[in-house]
């Protein structure tokens, strides 16, 4: 997978991205997981804005706000990961809107899924699609939808194309990159039926989500829950070294606007031991964590993260390399001892406020 290479590359576009070189870098990522109708956010006024509908496949039960462990959207991980694996693809039609190649995959039992095949775009890497689901896990969150390595042949994806995809052929010649045996070492991650946008990169927004992450500061009985994802997603970014969460469109909820979804993870991972400056800005609004995910901060070391991306990639290729995985450990640390000074300033009960 050139590792070394992408490695190199990745640094440059990071070092891009947050200094803010205008058009160049904010058009490396913008990442269409899917076909999403993306209508300008509005403020966060105590509604959301309109649902990017989605053609649904199997659709789960909505109201589904959290999964019990090893499960997303009420269905098991394990079920989910081994469809995306194994099940027939019938169809590839490309995601629209984005600068990376992205396609929706129907298959056969008539599932879907999102596909990111490995591509000339050094702005995505598919594989830290997988590193960010398993870190999830490993959190103990279900906010990132399950996802994992899959070689697609090169017949596959051409003889399976939509055709409106077909005029964009070209293109995807171009950009995909096949092994010598004509697979593309890709990324399958569970399609979610509806997603809307949160509204909560907005400037009204963030000062909403920053007010109820203030000590002291009451949060409205209906908003706790999404307060308390909105402070694990900001540890979770800071963790997987995430600057592309606030720059417009990807915080996404599910229909009614109660749940988060940590999408479009292919710009991170980087190799900074603290963080880079956006997801330190992020974190330090934050006073108020859960309990729950400053213990499994512990789960966090560098032979749990090896484990857990070795029985992934099943072998396939490396999810993250030694330094990616010591940078994830260092950055906790950080982490630890942000809360840690915050504890020692306000006291546990408000800063481990949420469960």
């Amino acid at each position: 997978m050139r590792m070394r290479r992408y490695l190199a590359a990745e640094c440059l576009v990071l070092t891009l991205f947050v200094a803010g070189v205008g058009f160049a870098a904010r058009g490396l990522v913008r990442i269409a997981l899917a076909e999403r109708a993306r209508p300008a956010p509005r403020a966060l006024a105590g509604a959301f804005a309109t649902p990017a509908e989605r053609d649904p496949g199997h659709l789960p039960n909505p109201a589904t706000a959290q999964d019990s462990a090893g499960t997303f959207l009420g269905m098991e991980d394990d079920f989910l990961i081994s469809r995306l694996r194994s099940q027939p693809i019938v169809r590839m039609k490309l995601n629209h809107g984005g600068s990376s190649l992205s396609f929706r995959v129907d298959f056969a039992d008539g599932s879907r899924a999102a596909f990111k095949p490995a591509q000339t775009n050094l702005q995505t890497m598919p594989r830290k699609e997988v590193a960010a689901y398993r870190l999830n896990r490993l959190l103990g969150l279900s906010a990132v939808a399950p996802a994992t390595p899959r070689m697609v042949s090169r017949e596959d994806i051409f003889s399976h194309l939509h055709s409106d995809t077909a005029p964009l052929l070209p293109r995807i010649r171009a950009e995909t990159i096949f092994d010598p045996r004509g697979n593309s070492a890709g990324v399958m991650m569970y399609w979610i039926p509806v997603i809307r946008e949160s509204g909560l990169d907005t400037p009204d927004g963030i000062a909403q989500s920053t007010q109820w992450l203030t000590p002291g500061q009451a949060i409205p009985g209906n908003k706790h829950a999404l307060a308390a994802q909105v402070s694990d997603m900001m540890v979770f970014d800071f963790l997987s070294a995430n600057p592309d969460r606030y720059s417009g469109g990807n915080m996404m909820t599910n229909e009614d606007g109660s749940r988060l979804y940590f999408m479009d993870n292919t710009l991170s991972f980087f190799i900074e031991p603290e963080g880079n400056e956006k997801t330190r800005t992020a974190l330090h609004r934050v006073q108020r964590f859960s309990r729950r995910l400053y213990e499994a901060l512990g789960r966090v070391s560098e032979t749990g993260l090896a484990q857990v991306l070795a029985q992934a990639s099943e072998g396939e290729y490396e999810i993250l390399t030694k330094p990616e995985i010591r940078a994830v450990v260092s950055r906790r640390d950080y982490v630890r001892r942000y809360i840690d000074g915050l504890v020692a300033s306000h006291g546990a009960p408000e800063v481990l406020y949420f469960p």
